[in-house]
């Protein structure tokens, strides 16, 4: 199993907040993880520490973020 440093995971969440086209609707968890996970299928933190780390980045980059992850 790949093993993946913290700091690529943050990369790759800022860059997927950098690349939303619109800041009229919020971000939504369930879309980013499931974003994330696309990439980083063997990601090996935990939902809601990776939901925690895709809405403090949505903030950064001035987005709403919505908690929808329980609908994945």
């Amino acid at each position: 199993m790949i093993k993946y440093h913290p700091v690529r995971l943050n990369e790759l969440i800022d860059h997927y907040m950098e690349t939303r086209s619109s800041r009229r609707s919020p971000v939504s968890v369930a879309a980013a993880t499931r974003a994330i996970l696309t990439v980083m299928p063997d990601c090996s933190v935990e939902s809601p520490q990776l939901c925690n780390m895709i809405a403090r980045s949505a903030v950064r980059h001035g987005h709403a973020v919505s908690f929808d992850l329980m609908s994945v």
